[in-house]
Parts: C-alpha cells; sequence; structure tokens
C-alpha cells in the first residue's frame, strides 16, 4: 500500500504565485490559483502512476478557524498577514477540485493539516505501508523515516527530502528536527524558541545534550555567558516552543485510512467543474489523455456564472473592469512594460467631458450609481470636507467614477450662504447625510469591490467618523510613491504629468486668505464639476499607475507595505495621544525664566542690549564688534549665523555664542511645543492627533506635523520634560517599544560585517566592541569617553560623515578625526566596500534599493556640480540603511493589530516615532502585552527577508512617554 498525502496549502500557494492573475470571463471571478492547481493535481497524478502508484491519496488542508495550539499559545501565527484579496475566494474552489479530480478532501476543524497528515500517515506505517507526503513545509520533516516508510517529495524542483536533506537542513536526524525547533522558533508561525539561538547552534547543543529537557537541566554548564543565561530565562518559552512544533500523530480523524483509497478520474465530476471555471484548455489536455468526450457533460450549475446585472451594466462590463483590474498586477517582464505603455497611450487620449458628469440628489439616483459600482466592481471616489484636518472636518460630499470620462458627486452638506451646514441654511438638491450614509456603507465595507482613492488615509479618517468602515482600497498617491517617490505628491501634479490635464484649482472655488470659504459654502453644480473630475482623473491614473508596478517590480513593496500601511496609519490618527496642559503650562514658565537669564546673560557679554532673534545683528555683534575669525556672509551680504556657525564658535571657546545656542534651544522648545501643544487639543476626543505623511520622505520614513511629534528633542533634558506631558488616558498605561541599534543592525546584515553581526549575536555592547576594535582597549572597564567616540563614529558612518564632521562632533582636530575613520575603515574593511558599491551603483543605475525592494531615486546622481555630487554619494550610502529600518517598522505596524487581537490583547498602538512605536493599554495588562509587541516587531522582516543578525526591541510601561522609553 502506497499513501500519497498532499498539502493543500504548500499547493494552494505555490499556484498562486507562479501564475499570473486569471480571471473567469463570464463574471471576472478571480480563478488563477485554481488554475493552476488543477494543472499540478494533474500533473501529480501522471507521474506517480506505473508500478509505484499510490493506492490511497488525499488533498489535506488547514481549516480556517482556530487550532488546539491557540489554546495554549494565543500569539501563534499571530503576526501572519492576512491572505490577498483575490486569493479568498478560490479558497473554497480549491477544495471543489479536489473533489471534482475524485480525491479525498480532507480538513478538520480545531487541527491544522501538518496534525492531519502526521496521523494519516502514522496510521500508513503502522498498516506495513509506505507514505509520500508532497510538501516543502519543514515541520513536517519530522515524520521522515530511515527506513524510507516516510518520505517528502518536493513536485517543483521534482526532488525527494530524505534522512540526508533534513541532516542538511537541520544539523540532525528526523527524531531531533522538534528538539532544534523548540530552541530555534519560528517567526513565521511565532513560535518564540530561545532569543540567540539558530539552527546551527541548537544543533550543536541537541548533538551535545540529546533531548531539550536534558539540555535545560544542565543549562548552568553552558560556557558562553549570553548563550547560558538565554537558555535558562527562556526555559519556558522552548518547552512551549516544543509543544507548539510537535505534530499530533492522532487526530481523532473522521475518514478511516479505508476512505483513502485512489479512484481514477471520472469525466462526469471533473469536466463539469472545469466547465464552470472555464478552463478550456485543461479540459482539452485531460479529455485527450483520459479518453472521454467533454461535450457529453453541462457545467456545474452550482459554480457557473448565473447573476444578470441591473440595466446598462452587465456583466461583460464588470468582468472586463475585473480582468483589467488583476491583469494589471500580473503581468511581467518585457509584456508588462509595453502593457504600460499602451495603457498610458490609451487614457491619455481620453478627452475629459465636464458635462457628462452627474449630481445625485436622491435615493434612486443614488441606488442607480451603488448597482453600477457593485457590478463593476471597482470605484475611483474622493470625499469633499470643509476642512484640511479630518479630525475635526465636516462631511460635505462623495465623488464616484467607474471608468474614464464618467463621475457623479452626491452633495450632503452644502450650505446657503453662511447658514449652517446642517440646520435651516441647507441647500436644496441634497439627501439626508445619515440616508445616503446608511445607503452607501455596504458599498464601503464590500471586499469585492475595490475603492480607489487619492490620499485615501484621510477618506478613511473622515468615513470613519462617520461610522463608515472600508474595505479593500487602492491609492494613486501610493502607488505613485512606490514607484517614483516623492517626486508627485497632489493630484494636480500627477495628472498633470501623466495625463497632460492638470484639472481645476480648489482655489477657483474657495478662494484664498481671508476670503477663502469652505467647500460647504460652494455652489452644488460647481463642486460636482470640480469633485465629479477629481474622481475622474484618480481613475485614469490608478489606470496608468497600477500596471507599472508589475513592470517595474514594485508589486510586492506596494501590495505588502505602502497599500495596507494607510488605514493602520488612519486608525493611529484617529486614537490621538493625552496631553497633560498642565505640565506644558508649568515647562512654558520655566522655559521663559530662563531664557530671560540667558537673554541677560547674552546682553551682558556683548556689552550692548540687542535682539537676539535678529541674525544680522549677532552677526555685526559677533563679527563686526568683537573681529572674531571664521565668520561668512550670505549672498545678501549679512554675516551667516546659523547653528553650525555658533555651534563651531562655541567649541572655540566663546561664551556668548554658547549662550545663544541655549537661548535658541529654550525658545524653540517653548514656541513649538509647550506654548503651542495645547492648541492642538481636539474639543471632541480631548486628544492630540497628530498627522502622518506616509509618500513625502525619499526612504520611506514617516514624518509628522500639525504637531510634529518627532522632532521632540530626546537628547536634552528639556526636550525629555516635553515628553513628560504626553501621558496615558486614566486606568491605561504607556508602553514605548523601541528597536535596539537597528540601522547599524541593517548595515551588519547588508554590508555583511562578520564582526558586527557576532557582536550582535551574543548581545555585546556594540559602541564598546568598536571602541575596543579601533583603540585596542579593554571592553571592561572601558573609559566613557572612549565608547563614547566610538559611538559616533558608528553612527557617523552610516550617514557618510566627513573628518570635518566627525571633528566638529567630538570637538577634536580634523587630522585625528580622519585617523579615525581611516581606523574605522581597517578594522572593518567590509563597510569601505559597502560604500564604495553603493556610490557605483547610484552613478550606474540613478537609484539604490532596500532590502525590501524600495527604490530610492537619485536623479542627480551624475550632476557636473561637485557638491551635489558628493551629496548623492553619501545620501546613497545611508539611504537603503535608513529605508530598510523604516521598511521593517512599517511591517510591523501592519501586523501589529491582527496580532494583538488575536492574542486578546487590548492595546491601542498611538503614534509611530522614527524606530520607535507608542501604545496605551489597560492599567495592569501592560506585562502581557510587551511580549507580544516585541515579538511582531522583531520578526517584522520575514519571511520576505531573513536578517544575519538578531533585531532586539526594548520595551517598558509608565505613565508618561518620558518614563516609559
Amino acid at each position: 500500500m502506497h499513501l500519497l498525502l498532499v498539502d493543500g496549502s504548500t499547493y494552494i500557494f505555490r499556484a498562486y504565485h507562479a501564475l499570473p492573475p486569471l480571471t473567469r470571463k463570464s463574471d471576472g471571478l478571480p480563478v488563477g490559483c485554481v488554475s493552476g492547481f488543477c494543472n499540478m493535481l494533474f500533473k501529480l497524478t501522471e507521474d506517480m502512476k506505473g508500478d509505484d502508484a499510490p493506492t490511497h491519496m488525499a488533498v489535506i488542508f488547514d481549516h480556517k478557524g482556530k487550532t488546539f495550539r491557540d489554546d495554549f499559545y494565543p500569539l501563534y501565527k499571530a503576526q501572519r498577514p492576512p491572505a490577498p484579496e483575490d486569493l479568498v475566494p478560490q479558497f473554497p474552489l480549491t477544495r471543489s477540485a479536489t473533489r471534482a479530480f475524485s480525491i479525498a478532501c480532507i480538513e478538520q476543524e480545531g487541527w491544522e493539516a501538518d496534525d492531519i497528515i502526521a496521523t494519516y500517515a502514522c496510521q500508513m506505517k503502522q498498516a506495513g505501508g509506505k507514505v509520500t507526503i508532497v510538501s516543502t513545509d519543514k515541520d513536517l520533516m519530522q515524520l521522515i523515516e530511515p527506513d524510507g516508510s516516510i518520505k517528502m517529495l518536493d513536485t517543483l524542483k521534482n526532488k525527494w527530502l530524505g534522512m540526508e536533506e533534513v541532516f542538511e537542513k537541520f544539523g540532525v536526524t528526523p527524531d531531533k528536527v522538534i528538539e532544534v525547533q523548540s530552541l530555534a522558533g519560528d517567526s513565521v508561525d511565532n513560535v518564540p524558541g530561545v532569543p540567540g539561538i539558530g539552527y546551527k547552534t541548537a544543533a550543536e547543543l541537541i548533538n551535545t545534550y540529546g533531548t531539550l529537557e536534558n539540555l535545560l537541566e544542565h543549562a548552568s554548564e553552558i560556557k558562553q555567558n549570553k548563550r547560558r543565561e538565554s537558555l535558562i530565562e527562556h526555559a519556558e518559552s522552548a518547552r512551549i516552543s516544543k509543544k507548539l512544533v510537535t505534530l499530533e500523530q492522532h487526530v481523532p480523524v473522521e475518514l478511516p485510512l479505508d476512505a483513502l483509497l485512489r479512484e481514477p478520474i471520472s469525466g462526469a465530476k471533473l469536466v463539469p467543474f472545469l466547465k464552470a471555471m472555464e478552463f478550456t484548455t485543461i479540459i482539452k489536455r485531460i479529455a485527450a489523455l483520459e479518453n472521454f468526450d467533454p461535450d457529453a457533460f453541462e457545467p456545474d450549475p452550482e459554480l457557473a456564472v448565473k447573476r444578470e446585472g441591473p440595466i446598462g451594466f452587465n456583466n461583460e462590463a464588470r468582468a472586463e473592469a475585473r480582468a483589467v483590474r488583476l491583469e494589471q498586477t500580473g503581468r511581467s517582464g518585457a509584456a508588462a512594460v509595453a502593457h504600460a505603455q499602451a495603457m498610458h497611450e490609451k487614457i491619455r487620449a481620453i478627452p475629459f467631458q465636464p458635462e457628462a458628469y452627474e449630481i445625485i440628489r436622491d435615493a434612486t439616483g443614488l441606488q442607480r450609481w451603488i448597482d453600477a459600482i457593485e457590478m463593476t466592481g471597482i470605484v475611483a471616489t474622493d470625499t469633499e470636507t470643509t476642512g484640511l484636518d479630518n479630525q475635526v472636518a465636516d462631511l460635505v460630499g462623495i465623488s464616484f467614477s467607474i471608468a474614464p470620462g464618467t463621475g457623479a458627486y452626491l452633495p450632503l452638506g452644502h450650505s446657503v450662504g453662511e447658514g449652517d451646514i446642517f440646520g435651516g441654511g441647507k441647500a436644496e438638491g441634497q439627501m439626508d447625510i445619515r440616508a445616503a450614509l446608511d445607503m452607501l456603507r455596504p458599498l464601503f465595507a464590500n471586499p469585492a469591490t475595490l475603492k480607489i482613492f487619492h490620499n485615501g488615509k484621510y477618506d478613511l479618517g473622515i468615513l470613519a467618523r462617520y461610522d463608515v468602515p472600508v474595505l479593500s482600497c487602492d491609492d494613486t498617491l501610493l502607488l505613485s510613491y512606490s514607484l517614483d517617490g516623492p517626486q508627485y505628491n497632489t493630484l494636480a501634479e500627477l495628472s498633470d504629468h501623466w495625463l497632460g490635464f492638470a484639472g481645476q484649482s480648489i482655489k477657483d472655488l474657495i478662494g484664498t486668505g481671508k476670503t477663502q470659504k469652505t467647500f460647504a459654502q460652494v455652489d452644488i453644480a460647481a463642486a460636482a464639476k470640480y469633485a465629479a473630475e477629481d474622481a475622474d482623473i484618480t481613475f485614469r491614473l490608478w489606470q496608468v499607475l497600477k500596471p507599472r508596478l508589475a513592470a517595474e517590480n514594485m508589486t510586492t513593496l506596494y501590495e505588502t507595505i505602502e497599500r495596507p500601511l494607510a488605514p493602520v496609519i488612519a486608525r493611529m490618527e484617529a486614537r490621538g495621544i493625552t496631553v497633560d496642559k498642565q505640565i506644558l503650562a508649568r515647562l512654558s514658565g520655566d522655559f521663559a525664566q530662563r531664557a530671560a537669564a540667558f537673554e541677560a546673560e547674552a546682553y551682558e557679554l556683548a556689552g550692548s542690549n540687542f535682539n537676539l532673534g535678529s541674525p544680522k545683528q549677532l552677526g555685526e555683534i559677533l563679527f563686526d564688534r568683537m573681529k572674531l575669525e571664521g565668520g561668512t556672509k550670505t549672498k545678501t551680504g549679512a554675516w551667516a549665523t546659523g547653528a553650525d556657525v555658533l555651534e563651531d564658535l562655541a567649541l572655540k571657546g566663546v561664551p556668548l555664542a554658547r549662550t545663544i545656542v541655549d537661548w535658541r534651544q529654550l525658545t524653540k522648545l517653548k514656541s513649538t511645543y509647550t506654548d503651542s501643544l495645547p492648541e492642538y487639543i481636539n474639543q471632541r476626543t480631548g486628544r492630540v492627533h497628530t498627522t502622518y505623511s506616509q509618500h513625502s520622505v525619499l526612504t520611506g520614513r514617516l514624518s509628522s506635523n500639525e504637531p510634529n511629534l518627532q522632532n521632540i528633542p530626546v537628547r536634552t533634558s528639556d526636550g525629555r520634560k516635553i515628553r513628560t506631558a504626553f501621558v496615558a488616558a486614566p486606568g491605561n498605561i504607556l508602553i514605548s517599544a523601541d528597536y535596539s541599534q537597528i540601522e547599524l543592525r541593517v548595515l551588519a546584515h547588508i554590508a555583511d560585517i562578520q564582526a558586527l553581526k557576532d557582536a550582535f549575536e551574543e548581545g555585546l555592547d556594540i559602541h564598546a566592541m568598536t571602541a575596543s576594535e579601533m583603540f585596542n582597549v579593554p571592553i571592561e572597564g572601558m573609559p566613557s569617553d572612549v565608547r563614547r567616540r566610538a559611538k559616533a563614529i558608528n553612527f557617523g558612518i552610516i550617514y557618510g560623515i566627513s573628518a570635518f564632521g566627525l571633528a566638529n562632533q567630538l570637538g577634536i582636530p580634523r587630522s585625528e578625526a580622519g585617523d579615525y575613520i581611516k581606523t574605522y575603515f581597517e578594522r572593518f574593511p567590509g563597510i569601505q566596500d559597502y560604500m564604495a558599491e553603493q556610490r557605483r551603483r547610484v552613478k550606474a543605475d540613478g537609484f539604490v534599493t532596500t532590502i525590501f525592494g524600495r527604490k530610492i531615486n537619485f536623479p542627480n546622481a551624475n550632476s557636473s556640480h561637485a557638491a551635489e555630487r558628493s551629496f548623492v554619494e553619501r545620501a546613497s550610502i545611508n539611504a537603503p540603511i535608513q529605508g530598510s529600518a523604516a521598511d521593517i517598522i512599517r511591517r510591523a505596524m501592519i501586523r501589529m493589530e491582527p496580532a494583538l487581537a488575536k492574542a486578546k490583547i487590548d492595546a491601542k498602538m498611538l503614534l509611530q516615532v522614527h524606530d520607535e512605536l507608542i501604545f496605551e493599554v489597560p492599567l495592569g495588562t501592560e506585562e502581557a502585552a510587551m511580549p507580544a509587541i516585541k515579538a511582531v516587531m522583531e520578526n517584522a522582516a520575514e519571511p520576505a527577508v531573513r536578517l544575519s543578525v538578531p533585531i532586539q526591541v526594548d520595551a517598558h510601561a509608565a505613565h508618561n512617554w518620558d518614563e516609559a522609553h
């Protein structure tokens, strides 16, 4: 007897990623994965014929619900991203396909596919038969038997996996795989393991101690300090991991082994399914080999298309729209480039016809558009509001477009003159806003309908305030950012560049300055033309930009980072954070007194009173009256008195310069933060809501504005005092989770610096290690100033620091700084090699990339200006490092909410500040929340990139931001 067990998940995801998207012509249903799945099943049955053909066969699938592992470890698989939206409707069809091939189709609530596979494999072995498991899942390798009674088969590589392959991967035999996995963990499934121990180290330990329990009993004998401490501290984590990775071999399966007997392919079962899917090519191939007439069978009526669309919108139109949408993400190579160019030319040639736009004034008109949108499966949409802050602005109207040249505007809150937009001053010819939103709510929440926005984060925030959830979105602003960086930001800029049409300016409608009015006060007819035109432009831009993703290999970046991040940020902005006004008031008073003291001191040092805020007066005192050396003049003829000039003078011992520097820092903190932050407290929520820009920084970092919470200085005690005003709401506590030296870790990985990687692996003080390497000073008892110099060099190198810059930072001669940099490169030659390679790449390509494929463009890489070229060279060194770090925290933010929800942890992500995430959790839950948060952040790079250094996150809880950091 020979049992063939197919891991359904392996086949599904291999089929989905291996083939371009395919849709059923009659209704646009995604079926690309199903097509690949059928081809793979048929090939498998053909390949396994002959003397060694299986007598029993089944395809095993994972059940969508929870399993017994979730009961004792809620974080299991918590950070796995959701399945692609066009794959979800194909899951049940793969089950139907399995049954159509006359193969047992098995999934069972409460159990994973691997447990069911393990159970059937053991049953067949006990019955004296042999087993072939078709999968590449490493968890199943624990089942492989030395006598060959249970083997695995990788059908993609046509390779058998036995004892030798297991040893090559894990460093142990199959019976020890569980022990190794218990130590190494699995970031993909969120199996914790023991921090700092990978497969290689785990194999060494298990080969020495035999079992996990024996190792843990003798952990105190381990010589390596870090390894010993980690094993002792995380012993329970290792035991939990062992329970997670051990496959259950006694699942109470619902079908006995005899029910898995292999049946021949039946045309009566298979052809109706294939016809319903409209797989004509597969039908012909199978019919020829199996010798049956496909015309003798009708399509399966349960799976075939049988709906008719409303008048004016037939199934063909819907199918075409969906086919275009999916086709755009599935092309590659020269075909993708040609398709993108052809689409651009086609869309650019379509004229704009404002007279074709409609105004939706009643429920009948709105229903007609809802029906049209549902049948096409796609809509470009935009909200019109009374302001730019989506936490306070009111909704005025919504526009729609379902194809180039189409457009409609639904006015909801236009007023007459200066009247109240929801009171007696409401203009005629508008639906009741509540009734309209009740009709639109199911449409926006329907994941089968794609909603296209431009800067959709704003619209998501507005709609959320009106209790309108939105699922399944694309964003032309983020498409442009993924492709071209922050080159074009506004809809007008993008439209002018790609469509040759800038569209109507908002200023023409609402004016500027003191006479500016809100959109609610714009005449409905004029508003409709503007708003519908925006939706029309957005739809056209989507058709131009979306095909470029595949043509330029940016699909993964957009689909896995940019697109899913926008709704996460929208929710963060909506939550806001509590700020204590009393603390800010006290700080303002303190800063004012101290600033006055600095002002008096400056007058005394200068010998006269002057305006400290006047660069002109300050320059005249420093360089004309005091005759200080080193002054330079600006283009206007005035003396330069910027921060760099004053810092240089202060280092040279000029007291007035130091006083001015201190005065400027203090007055800036007062005006920018302690005086201004209370003005940002939202009257509705009582919290401060910053606005994040996802698309404005070249490297992928987020920026914060209104107010900017990312520039609060943390290196000074005064700056840290401001953070004490950011507090948890009553009954809650704040958690700060901060990546530790993430950019240095990324550098070690990208540049492959073994010394740095070893230091991070062992958990050493990286700056002390660097100082020891450079200056031949023992780490134990190292003077603090030596470590400080190494730290400045470590971080300075990332930013391409020069000898001049390092000299200024450390207050040492330029020659000494140059010697430091030279020594650094001698100790870490790989870094210099990396820097040289980045300079070469940016000159040759005009861009560099992060480890996740983000392109960072430098169009001036070959500029004729030496200063500009020098800047690009420095930036090209840092950009992949900073960009990769930015992508890692973006991935963590995307995974965080579903992971916390699965673990049933009530934690709200409030802020992102560079490498730090701030959460608010109920008091008393912080000890459960912090490990879950750290797990997501530390494993955020995987499975896309497996870093060669461990990622470390430091998490702390406190009642204010400063104490939590």
